[in-house]
Order: C-alpha cells, then sequence, then structure tokens
C-alpha cells in the first residue's frame, strides 16, 4: 500500500534534491577545473595531488548521485557555457611554463570560492535530513583538504 507524502513531506524532499543537485554541480565544476588544470601541467608532484583532489570529488559526485537516484531524480549538470569559460580561462593562465607555486594558487583561488559557496548552501539548508546534508559536510572537507594540500606547493 503506497502512502500519500504530505505537503511538510513534500516541500522537504525538494528542497533536498535541490540542495544535492546544487551540491552536485559544485562538485562537478571542482572535478571539471582540475582535469582541465591536470591536462595543463607537466607530471610530478602536483599533479598527483591535483589527480587525488579529482579523484575525491568524483567520489562526492557519485554519492550525490546515488542519493538523488533514491528520489528518482538525476543530477543536474553544469551548463555548457560556464565548463567552456572555466576551461578556456584555465587554458589562458596555465601552461607547461606556469610555476606550481601559480597553479596552487589559482587552485587555491577557486577551492576557497567553491568553500564559501558550499558553506553558504550548508547553512540555506540547514532543515535538510543529516544524511543529505552529511554530503554537503564531505564537499566542504574535500575542498577544504584540496586547499591545505596545495598550500605546500606555494613555497617552491
Amino acid at each position: 500500500m503506497e502512502t500519500e507524502m504530505t505537503k511538510e513531506q513534500q516541500v522537504k524532499r525538494e528542497r533536498e534534491v535541490e540542495f544535492l543537485k546544487q551540491l552536485h554541480q559544485a562538485a562537478q565544476m571542482g572535478r571539471d577545473a582540475l582535469e582541465h588544470v591536470n591536462t595543463n601541467i607537466g607530471p610530478g608532484e602536483l599533479r598527483t595531488a591535483v589527480e587525488k583532489d579529482i579523484f575525491d570529488y568524483s567520489d562526492v559526485c557519485s554519492q550525490i548521485t546515488e542519493k538523488l537516484e533514491e528520489r528518482d531524480e538525476q543530477p543536474k549538470s553544469v551548463g555548457k557555457i560556464a565548463r567552456t569559460m572555466s576551461g578556456l580561462m584555465i587554458d589562458f593562465k596555465i601552461n607547461d611554463e606556469t610555476p606550481e607555486r601559480e597553479v596552487a594558487k589559482m587552485i587555491i583561488d577557486g577551492t576557497t570560492k567553491g568553500v564559501t559557496e558550499c558553506t553558504s548552501k550548508l547553512s540555506d539548508y540547514a532543515d535538510v535530513d543529516n544524511d543529505v546534508k552529511n554530503i554537503g559536510y564531505k564537499l566542504l572537507w574535500v575542498e577544504q583538504k584540496n586547499i591545505d594540500e596545495m598550500r605546500r606547493f606555494l613555497h617552491n
């Protein structure tokens, strides 16, 4: 026997879906930007660190997709224009000759914006279930870890 959702449950579910979709876009943007950076830098410790961060962002994307699928929803991709503009900006600023400290600084700057946006979203959606909110905290943790990892390259 299927039970009808109350209006309150329906609103809560819609807010969770909205939050998850926004988190997915943020994680996807972080991952895509790092993948683009990765194609523009040479081998070495920085590349290894970037690849590890790409994996972490991908893991968050997968967790979010799973939560959305449990709610019969699909993630919303980052717009093509935003992805293209981000890629062009990275291509313009980063190449084989760009010092690691400059690449790390750019990654830190971009990720800091992500931390700010994620923190704001967590505040805006404070009413969602903890299992959903925890994915937002995981994204925040990934972003902060990314910043901490990139700091060591500032001294090169």
